[in-house]
């Protein structure tokens, strides 16, 4: 099987037993338990990522009603895929949608690169059978012209620069300053990739490494074997070449290369993931801290 991860898979199948959660739910975790820098931990049970609610069963329901005493909820998916799937209500959870993709934006960005053709990024289409193949031409032009952002490995950048995320992520900060009581859920589609996103950075404000930031988002591939396993068959039976399957492979789990993009994009436009939040997202210094009085042991 392809190789996709660059974290050491027993730091990844210890840091899944840390924190999965004891849901049904596919890649249902929690922030709560990861250690920081400083050495303290992530409160447990008040940060809680998940792919969409619309797959939980009536007794995950009752574990986030009764359990976690859920009071957020951020639904990150678009609209469209919300009205395919809508999340069931859970009484007492404050239900928020927080879109985090710019398609206009991200296909113009795109569109701008002389190494691909016209992007078919579209909420209504957006898929794998529509995506593919302009992912596999990319990634060959790409290589060709010695670019590291293969495949996708440039979309959450474009995530992040976009308007729409900006938004969101700025909304997500400051309601998350500002729950006081119960847990903030917050998923997409899978829980992988804009959940992703959105975990790294709140474990840098918090205070992780980089490498337990990388940990967290890799341990995605972990519950998504199959369907990656699934893509590099369909890939290697169209010919694709080795080195190109870990970015391609990464639009069923995640590469650790998308991710590093994005940071790399918040250091270069914005001195770093602080600056982003607050120079982008309009996040205060102060909602920062309270971030972390809230959401880090003591």
């Amino acid at each position: 099987m392809v190789r996709m991860n660059t974290t050491p898979e027993a730091a990844l199948e210890k840091h899944r037993a840390l924190t999965r959660l004891p849901l049904a739910l596919n890649n249902a975790r929690e922030l709560g338990g990861i250690v920081l820098r400083d050495g303290r931990r992530v409160k447990r049970g008040v940060l809680l990522r998940t792919p969409r609610l619309s797959d939980a069963s009536g007794e995950d329901l009752r574990k986030l009603r009764e359990d976690y005493r859920l009071s957020l909820i951020f639904d990150m998916r678009e609209a469209v895929e919300i009205r395919r799937a809508p999340d069931p209500e859970i009484p007492g959870a404050r239900w928020l949608h927080a879109p985090v993709i710019d398609f206009p934006f991200l296909r113009a960005r795109l569109s701008e690169r002389p190494d691909r053709g016209d992007p078919p990024f579209d909420p209504e289409t957006f898929d794998g059978e529509s995506i593919f193949p302009w992912m596999i031409e990319a990634a060959r032009e790409g290589r060709r012209r010695g670019r590291s952002d293969l495949g996708l490995g440039g979309a959450y950048a474009g995530y992040l620069a976009g308007e729409v995320g900006r938004k969101s992520i700025g909304l997500f900060f400051h309601e998350l300053a500002a729950n006081k009581d119960g847990a903030a859920l917050w998923h997409c589609h899978t829980g992988k990739d804009r959940t992703g996103i959105a975990a790294g950075l709140i474990l840098d404000v918090l205070g992780a490494s980089w490498d337990t930031i990388l940990c967290d988002y890799e341990c995605s591939n972990l519950f998504y074997l199959r369907e990656i396993g699934e893509i590099e068959r369909l890939l290697r039976d169209r010919g694709v070449e080795e080195e190109l399957l870990p970015p391609l492979c990464g639009f069923a789990g995640v590469h650790a290369g998308m991710l590093e993009n994005a940071w790399k994009y918040m250091d270069r436009k914005w001195n770093g993931t602080l600056g982003y939040l607050t120079g982008a997202c309009g996040v205060s210094a102060e909602e920062l801290e309270a971030l972390r009085a809230r959401y880090i042991e003591e």
